[in-house]
């Protein structure tokens, strides 16, 4: 009974930190080890559509990459700065916090791999699947020509969906309904990104037609977007129905006359949470806060970036150094990138 009761533990605690998949070296790729394991943070569910879909995982796992290393860049100078890992070993449980943070982390992660596997569609990278072509039997008019290759949206969104909810339960869990939500944010902001690309071509430079396809915008504007969504993120309480017992989230400040029924309509492009974050000024590892002491900050600035505010009011220390590294950077051709390095002379401010 101890050790059922222990394997079970074991394998709900796992399933919390599946963004550790981002530790899997590429070695581990190249000798066929896969992370098609527990140890790598995957629940039960999404164990089995690892062994399905092995071929799936590298883009996964860069997707997820992707979206924490945005996350980091878009953040870099709030008091939460997405830092997630210490020693390589995920810190707090931000999968399952219920706050703001957590339902930012649902979102790009869900976006980043939907990212990840329609790009790698579009270049043939993936054998599965190709580009969009349902477009190029349509013409909006005489002078427009859809060909090419469209990105494959739908196709990369369903299979990222069905990805990180896999970990859910969201009959009886409300924090697995919130993460659902949070989860289709992210496609859905992923969806609304796709824009029309063109090209023009005719006699001597005209532009006597043009050749149009679809194509997602840059992670870095899809993860800017969730990022406006973090700060306008809903509050919410979970309700149960009355009638089919199902839980239900409603705003906290709704007036409870108003009609619940619309509620998960009204706020499905909302990012919402039902904890409050914790304080991210001091260093607590078990909430998943490293504080902010040791942080560069700007003293000439009064924004968040300022030592007053990054700091949280307990001083900076200020200092001259020389500072290396790596500018001009440029792709060569095949296919690796050829910095300089630069050496500057900076006045350095951290946080005490």
């Amino acid at each position: 009974m101890q050790i059922s009761f222990l394997l079970l533990f074991m394998l709900i605690n796992s399933s919390e930190q599946w963004l550790s998949i981002i530790q899997v070296s590429d070695i581990s790729f190249a000798t066929q080890q896969g992370l098609c394991h527990a140890k790598y943070g995957l629940s039960y569910r999404q164990i089995r559509f690892c062994q399905r879909n092995e071929a799936l995982m590298p883009f996964i796992r860069f997707g997820t990459n992707l979206a924490l290393e945005e996350c980091k860049i878009q953040f870099k100078n709030r008091h939460w700065n997405c830092t997630l890992f210490k020693d390589n070993q995920l810190i707090g449980n931000i999968l399952d916090s219920g706050t703001k943070e957590s339902a930012y982390i649902h979102a790009v992660t869900a976006a980043g791999i939907a990212y990840a596997i329609t790009k790698a569609c579009s270049t043939g990278r993936l054998s599965s699947c190709g580009c969009d072509m349902s477009l190029n039997d349509r013409n909006s008019n005489g002078s427009i020509r859809w060909t090419g290759c469209s990105d494959n949206v739908l196709f990369s969104s369903q299979l990222a969906k069905k990805f990180v909810n896999l970990r859910e339960r969201i009959t009886n869990n409300r924090t697995s309904l919130l993460n659902v939500h949070n989860n289709q944010v992210g496609i859905r902001t992923l969806l609304a990104s796709v824009d029309r690309q063109c090209k023009c071509h005719g006699v001597s430079g005209s532009c006597e037609f043009k050749i149009c396809w679809r194509s997602l915008n840059s992670f870095t504007q899809i993860a800017k977007q969730l990022k406006e969504y973090y700060d306008e993120s809903i509050e919410m309480r979970l309700q149960r129905s009355l009638f089919d017992k199902k839980l239900r989230f409603i705003p906290r400040n709704l007036p409870f006359h108003i009609d619940k029924q619309t509620i998960s309509t009204a706020f499905k492009n909302d990012l919402v949470y039902y904890k409050s974050s914790p304080n991210y000024c001091e260093a607590n590892l078990t909430s998943g806060s490293f504080g902010t002491a040791e942080r560069v900050c700007n003293r000439n600035s009064r924004a968040i970036d300022g030592c007053e505010l990054l700091c949280c009011n307990r001083g900076y220390q200020s200092q001259i150094v020389t500072v290396h590294e790596k500018c001009n950077c440029r792709f060569q051709w095949c296919c690796y990138v050829q910095c300089q390095n630069c050496v500057t002379t900076q006045e350095i401010s951290r946080c005490l």
